[in-house]
């Protein structure tokens, strides 16, 4: 998303001259009303330049910050709204990324002369328009059932079935109201994780579910890893057989599952599974492009 190798060793070995905190900002854009600053763009182009862009970077800085306008925009207008939280832990994974903190980063940002806020724009413009193509166009970005398989076939035959985990599993939830207080919450958890330490199997553990306060016990049948949603994939990534796996927050409470059987099986429909985030990725970049260009032709932009 950011390019971070490059901005790895750009941060190490790039060097910009300081701001001229006397030079005149004036407005270059006005995107439906929205000015768009020399500051803005000098700003944009020095972090360009640092993630390794090529080119004419003023244009690349104005385009890219009128296509973000554009993008914030018709976020707004569909009711998106980006936290600062989320943008907060956007930067701070970024900056674990390159083996830095936080801190760190903003103060290595700051010595090639660009503010925090140019790169937390950036961010907050990326997951507002995210947000709003997975909302609003999520079905035209579905991979079908019959895509899946045209794209296994072009696959040689030796890779259309792929080793995965194969589980047998048992919901464990520890039931908790919609918006439950802090200390409801930690509660919870302090059970959740008593429950996981008491857990050794499942012919015994699952009766010790069941007779727990505010625990429901479901079955869940044989699952193979792909069709487990991510969260829980990764929630049971390194579980042994007769354990419990990490809570999973869910609107009904903390989810566990009690891992009852696990095999490692060859799976065509894992194989098939494996090539849906690229494909949708693929689909959501294109369908992207088309979008924001739909969006600059309704746009009034006006450059000075």
């Amino acid at each position: 998303m950011f390019r971070v190798a490059v901005l790895i060793i750009a941060l190490a070995a790039v060097a910009f001259g300081p701001i001229d905190a006397r030079a005149q900002t004036t407005i270059v854009a006005v995107v439906n009303g929205e000015p768009i600053t020399t500051y803005a763009v000098d700003q944009r182009q020095r972090l360009l330049r640092l993630t390794g862009s090529k080119g004419n970077l003023r244009e690349a800085a104005l385009n890219e910050l009128i296509d973000e306008r554009i993008q914030m925009q018709a976020a707004r207008e569909a009711g998106v709204a980006v936290s600062d939280g989320q943008v907060n832990e956007a930067v701070g994974n970024l900056a674990t990324r390159v083996k830095l903190s936080p801190s760190q980063l903003r103060q290595a940002l700051g010595q090639q002369g660009i503010n925090i806020s140019t790169l937390e724009d950036r961010i907050r413009a990326q997951i507002a328009f995210n947000q709003l193509i997975r909302t609003r166009f999520r079905t035209v970005l579905e991979i079908s059932e019959p895509e899946l398989v045209a794209a296994l076939l072009k696959k040689e035959e030796g890779e259309r079935a792929v080793e995965t985990p194969e589980y047998d599993l048992r919901q464990v939830t520890i039931a908790l109201p919609e918006s439950p207080s802090d200390s409801r919450l930690r509660q919870a958890r302090a059970a959740a994780e008593d429950l996981r330490r008491r857990f050794t199997s499942c012919s015994q553990g699952l009766d010790m579910a069941r007779g727990t306060r505010n625990v429901v016990v479901r079955p869940f049948g044989t699952r193979t890893a792909a069709e487990l949603t991510p969260d829980a994939r990764a929630a049971l990534e390194d579980v042994a057989v007769g354990r419990l796996s990490s809570p999973i927050r869910t609107p009904r409470g903390l989810v566990m599952f009690a891992v009852c059987d696990k095999r490692t099986i060859r799976s065509t429909h894992a194989a098939m599974r494996e090539l849906e985030p690229d494909m949708q990725n693929e689909r959501g970049q294109q369908f992207s492009m088309q979008y924001v260009r739909q969006l600059r032709r309704d746009a009034v932009i006006e450059r000075r």
